[in-house]
């Protein structure tokens, strides 16, 4: 009968070219959703290079003339720097030379927050989506801080049911995720759940019980007609375009790191605690009964209260229309400013800390205002009364250009009365205070506040891979080109990258930092590193040696790893040895700009196999790095390799898996999977639970599969001394 068919075929395509050719076989495709029993059964993408690390061309231009020619400091951070961000690179600009540079980051950063530093200290910053390869920022506005903003969720995962249209939600199962996607117009009743919304929703009546979650994305545009928040209950906000168009008085608890319009008074009542980290704005009245927590921009239209039993930290900033009123005691980190009145009673107090700002029209103090660390400053435009219960002290200057007018109180030795104490501007405060001088030691057109080598007129700004204070680690299965046992442990490196730049944003010193943690394998282990440096450009190289026959530099770190580590630190039942550490540094001569140069990245680490009969051309490197003139060439392609120097196909199997991979942070590794005595040995798939997701989607999925997140690894695999 087949036969029969094929020939029917054949006749037709002869007798007319009108039919279609019968389709091919189309290539198996991957399940997503799960994970795999172990790495035969991935199905990746061929051109897939497993690189957990993306690239941005970014460009800042200076567009105002506050500064003209002064070169200005420009840093981009991985994350809020006032939370647990971290410096990627910096570098000069001015109104003439815009900041131009190709960073790399982890593909999991969801946001980078991009800082310009002035020569009188003050500062601003914009964050931008961390998503796009082309980022251009014309103007750095007066941006929020906080802490470091978690990943704002999506509607392509983890949900049991997807909604839009016109509908009401209903939710009473804990483990139910209703993802709201495209337009939504209805009303939403959540018991127990969580409902996600990514796109357009529309909702008449709001209410969240018990241990309800609300989370509203980053992509979405919500308004609310009411709200209840009770309970256990969480609302949490990364959209820039969320409203609630009645007053708010949450009992729950409420995460915003986007910006949440109020559009009637707000009461923060109950067990609730508030954290704004983006920007809250309440049209009417704010009255704080419980717990608010400020690291962003909080705008009240009418009065702010702070009633018994309240507690309110501002580490950013407060802008209140009205009129200020303490019951309880408030702390100010950052800049608060009030229209019209303040007024501390007698159960209030401003604390005020580290150089940061009041500022009020009228201010009448019947309780403290007291000031530690750094000098505060409190600035009244217009009439002060200090009662008789009324004291300030500590460090703080109390500025009443018109002279305090009733004073019945205490004013402690200490207290400046003066108002010349320097408060720059920041993304905090745009108002700050007063002028400094603008020391230049080294006199290389950076001033000293802004340049990290101030004394040296060669060196001014750092550049990282993987950022200032992580390091990346490269970890490598040593059996190339066999395939191994795939616990990626044989031999496992941290390091870290420093291009340093002068004035000129031009490249003039390198430092690395190299950590050899663990020597998995059997065998002896040399390890390298393959910098886009021209060997004639270097100098001064200490910490590594240089290796000859190659077009750029190419340090060796160490030879041997079992003669540089003594041991494994691999397997649990022996014990554990200390790390050994390298510290690299060479100077180059006539650099090119760091523009020019392009990405700090992790560049060309590799390993070669130091045993007699094998020898410097077993190579073995990152999938897409070519192999450097001293590898043996003949191995291409032998055994499970499927190197093709031709098609660039480099260190893959032919299933394309690697036998090195580099995580842009400190990378947890496997025990020697081999020796936990099960029937069937793991593999990294059954290690990282969603390693195998990550790679079959092409890396467009689980970017942070390597982190130590709920239901992310099997850590019984894992080396833990």
């Amino acid at each position: 009968m087949k036969n029969a068919i094929i020939l029917l075929f054949i006749l037709g395509f002869t007798f007319s070219n009108c039919k279609k050719s019968v389709p091919t076989e189309s290539a198996p495709q991957p399940d997503l959703t799960q994970n795999v029993s172990n790495i035969n059964q991935m199905i990746v993408p061929n051109n897939f290079i497993y690189d957990n690390s993306k690239k941005a061309n970014i460009k800042v231009f200076i567009d105002n003339n506050t500064y003209f020619n002064q070169l200005q400091l420009i840093e981009i951070y991985d994350g809020n720097p006032f939370g647990s961000g971290n410096l990627i690179c910096s570098g000069s600009a001015n109104m003439n030379k815009p900041f131009e540079r190709l960073i790399s980051y982890k593909r999991s950063i969801d946001l980078l927050y991009i800082i310009k530093r002035n020569p009188d200290n003050s500062s601003s910053m914009v964050t931008v989506s961390a998503k796009s390869a082309e980022i251009m920022v014309g103007g750095l506005g007066k941006g929020n801080l906080g802490k470091s903003t978690p990943s704002s969720p999506d509607c392509n995962t983890g949900c049991t049911s997807t909604v839009t249209g016109n509908s009401n939600i209903n939710l009473n199962n804990s483990a139910d995720v209703v993802c709201i996607t495209g337009s939504f117009a209805g009303d939403v009743t959540i018991n127990r759940g969580t409902v996600r919304i990514c796109g357009n929703a529309t909702i008449g009546n709001c209410n969240l019980n018990n241990d309800a979650v609300l989370l509203i994305a980053s992509t979405a545009s919500v308004t609310i007609g009411n709200i209840n928040l009770n309970g256990s209950s969480l609302l949490r906000n990364w959209s820039i375009s969320t409203t609630v168009t009645s007053s708010f008085s949450p009992g729950g608890s409420v995460d915003n790191y986007g910006t949440l319009y109020v559009n009637g008074g707000m009461n923060i009542n109950g067990s609730s605690v508030v954290n704004n980290e983006g920007v809250l704005s309440v049209s009417g009245t704010l009255n704080n009964n419980k717990t608010l927590i400020n690291s962003g921009t909080i705008n009240v239209g009418s009065d702010y209260n702070q009633n018994g039993g309240a507690a309110l930290t501002n580490a950013c900033k407060m802008i209140i229309s009205g009129n200020m009123s303490l019951n309880n005691p408030i702390s100010n980190n950052g800049y608060i400013k009030v229209t019209q009145n303040t007024t501390i009673n007698s159960g209030g107090i401003l604390n005020m800390a580290g150089s940061s700002m009041f500022t009020t029209n009228n201010i009448t103090i019947n309780n403290i205002i007291i000031g530690t660390g750094a000098t505060s400053l409190v600035k009244v435009s217009n009439n002060t009364i200090i009662n008789g219960g009324g004291r300030i002290n500590g460090t703080i200057q109390f500025c009443d250009a018109s002279g305090i007018e009733t004073n019945t109180g205490i004013i402690a030795p200490g207290v400046s009365l003066l108002c010349d104490l320097y408060i720059p501007k920041t993304v905090c405060n745009n108002e700050g205070n007063g002028t400094i001088s603008i020391p230049d030691t080294d006199a290389d057109g950076v001033a000293d506040n802004l340049d990290e080598y101030p004394s040296d007129p060669d060196l001014a700004f750092n550049n990282f891979y993987p950022n200032e204070k992580e390091t990346a680690t490269a970890a490598f299965e040593d059996l190339w080109p066999s395939k191994g046992d795939y616990d990626l442990n044989d031999l496992v490196v941290d390091f870290k990258h420093n291009f340093i730049t002068n004035a000129n944003n031009e490249i003039v010193k390198y430092e690395g930092y190299y950590r050899l943690r663990a020597s998995g394998g059997n065998q002896q282990i040399g390890f390298c590193m393959g910098l886009p440096v021209d060997p004639e450009m270097i100098d001064k190289l200490e910490g590594a040696s240089l290796e000859n026959g190659h077009k750029n530099v190419v340090l060796q770190i160490f030879d041997n790893s079992k003669k540089e580590l003594g041991g494994w630190n691999t397997v649990m039942v022996q014990p554990k040895v200390e790390y050994k550490e390298y510290k690299v540094s060479f100077i180059i001569n006539k650099g090119p700009s760091i523009k020019e140069f392009g990405a700090v990245s992790y560049f060309d680490p590799f390993i070669w196999i130091n045993e007699a009969s094998k020898g410097r051309g077993y190579e073995i490197h990152i999938p897409g790095n070519a192999p450097t003139a001293l590898a043996d060439a003949k191995l291409f392609g032998y055994a499970d390799d499927d190197t093709n120097v031709e098609k660039a196909k480099y260190y893959l199997t032919k299933n394309n898996l690697p036998w090195g991979i580099v995580i842009p942070e400190t990378f947890d590794y496997c025990v020697e999977l081999s020796l936990l005595g099960m029937k069937e040995n793991p593999d990294i798939t059954q290690a990282y639970l969603h390693f195998a997701q990550w790679a079959q989607s092409g890396g467009e999925i689980y970017s942070d599969w390597y982190k130590d997140e709920k239901g992310y690894r099997n850590k019984e695999y894992f080396y833990t001394k």
